[in-house]
């Protein structure tokens, strides 16, 4: 069981893109643990479920563990304290821009979003089409958001609401990396080298869109990819 708590913490990244930082409580559905406490935030324009892009600023308590109710305290702090840091990243999200809309793709299909939907790559391209300020040269935030709207919007009906967190966590990688944002370029490279060896190494695997191996290729190019 999950829930969120609004603390009346916003940031503004965007003129007009108003973002609420809030926390969301878990309760354990695996047994692996009692109580999770995650620092987030929900656009206010469409309730994508940014979340947990903090991740260094997660509080969690097994069942075996006595309660800590003092955890709770320290995950609030963490919201309000965070604030300034979170308007930083999603800023700076912004600035570092993919190559195009194939390498978006690549990009979310390899950090696994494509799983929670049922026409993965239609979806996804529905969701950049939708989130990005430039589709030919999305940045990390249009990307991330464009994870998330797949998320909320797009998900299969069947999927519980656990497995939705975890898919939200996933995309979370495009805004955080140790204390900062990722690099475009390594995330970029990364996805497009092991889409590559994919192909390569299966000759019989489906396009994840019709012409996606010269795009692939393409990018290589640009990266310097060796085959």
């Amino acid at each position: 069981m999950s829930a969120r708590i609004g603390l009346d913490q916003t940031v503004e990244p965007t003129p007009g893109d108003v973002i609420e930082t809030d926390l969301r409580v878990r309760s354990g559905h695996s047994g692996m643990h009692g109580v999770k406490y995650e620092p987030g935030a929900v656009r206010q324009v469409c309730s994508n479920g940014m979340m947990a892009f903090v991740a260094d600023q997660q509080y969690e308590q097994t069942h075996g563990e006595e309660f800590q109710p003092g955890l709770a305290m320290h995950a609030v702090d963490a919201v309000v304290e965070g604030t300034d840091q979170v308007e930083q990243r999603l800023e700076e999200a912004q600035k570092r821009t993919l190559r195009n809309q194939d390498e978006a793709l690549l990009i979310l299909q390899d950090l696994g979003i494509d799983r929670y939907l049922e026409n993965p790559t239609a979806d996804l391209v529905t969701a950049v089409n939708e989130q990005a300020e430039d589709v030919e040269e999305p940045s990390l935030y249009d990307t991330f958001n464009a994870a998330t709207y797949a998320l909320t919007h797009l998900a299969e009906d069947d999927i519980p609401q656990y497995q939705l967190d975890t898919g939200y966590e996933q995309a979370a990688e495009l805004l955080e990396y140790g204390d900062g944002i990722p690099s475009a370029r390594i995330l970029g490279e990364n996805a497009v080298r092991r889409r590559a060896n994919e192909l390569i190494e299966d000759p019989d695997a489906e396009e994840y869109w019709e012409g996606e191996t010269e795009a692939v290729r393409d990018l290589m190019e640009e990266y310097e990819i060796q085959a």
